[in-house]
Formats: C-alpha cells, sequence, structure tokens
C-alpha cells in the first residue's frame, strides 16, 4: 500500500493561505445570512448552531452539543439558557440520574431550526454555483478528509 506524497512547502503555504481565507469568509457569510434570517425571532447564529445540531442529529445533552459543535460545555449550557427561556427546547433531568441532562427541540425550535438550514442551503448554493456535481462530490470528499483530520488532531 504506497502512502500519499506529502505536499512541497510552497503548496502547503498556498494551501493554508487559500484555506484559511476561504473558511474565514465562508464562516462570516454563514452567521451574516443566518443572523438576517432570523432576526425576527431574535436568534443568534450561535444559537441556531445549536438547535440545528440538537436537530439534525441524535445528541440530546450538552455535552454532545459542545462536542459536536467544538464549544465549551458553559457556552453551550448559557445558549441554552437562552433557547429554553424562548420556548425553543426543554431540558429534562433524567430520571434514573438527576445529573443527566436531556435536550428535547420544541415545535418553535425545529421550525426554527429549519427556517436557519434553509437560508444556509441558499448560502451553499450561492458558494458553488458554476461547481459541476463531479467537483462538489469532490469538495465534499476533501472537507471530509480534513474534517476527520481535525477531529483526530484534537481528540475527538
Amino acid at each position: 500500500m504506497s502512502r500519499a506524497k506529502k505536499p512541497a512547502t510552497t503548496e502547503l503555504k498556498d494551501l493554508n493561505r487559500a484555506f484559511l481565507h476561504c473558511s474565514d469568509h465562508l464562516h462570516t457569510l454563514c452567521r451574516l445570512e443566518i443572523n438576517d434570517r432570523l432576526a425576527k425571532q431574535d436568534i443568534k447564529y450561535s444559537q441556531w448552531l445549536i438547535l440545528d445540531c440538537l436537530n439534525s442529529h441524535d445528541i440530546d445533552s450538552p455535552s454532545k452539543v459542545a462536542s459536536q459543535l467544538g464549544m465549551e460545555r458553559a457556552t453551550v449550557s448559557r445558549s441554552l439558557d437562552i433557547l429554553e427561556s424562548r420556548g425553543l427546547v426543554k431540558r429534562t433531568h433524567n430520571t434514573n440520574d438527576r445529573r443527566v441532562v436531556e435536550i428535547d427541540v420544541t415545535a418553535q425550535g425545529r421550525k426554527i431550526a429549519v427556517m436557519g438550514a434553509s437560508r444556509l442551503e441558499q448560502v451553499t448554493q450561492t458558494v458553488v454555483a458554476g461547481m459541476s456535481a463531479k467537483d462538489m462530490k469532490a469538495v465534499s470528499s476533501f472537507l471530509a478528509t480534513i474534517r476527520s483530520n481535525i477531529l483526530t488532531k484534537i481528540g475527538r
């Protein structure tokens, strides 16, 4: 089995610049678009990320949300306080172990999660405009590899 050849230093520098600039701009665009779409609901991007995570994944605890999103547990807890006060999530203690907190997204919370996801899909369509299906599949594969490498590096 052959190993992938390591990129040259110049290639890594170019990739580093391109990746950092692109990821920063993409994050900014997503944040601005989600904030704009959810302004009437008084929901910020970071709060929507939590709603979306709970709504889209088999996740039901603050620690799992924090791990999935790469957030601090305290940050997730503060955001859950806000989301719960607005009736978008409901936290309950596990009947077998009161230390375990379980989170459920309410119907209104699911509606807002979907609204944000819809805007994110529009952003994605804008970002990939002009790319073929083959190119999009390749980018998706590259990003999955990058994500896996990142999660391995940070121990998740």
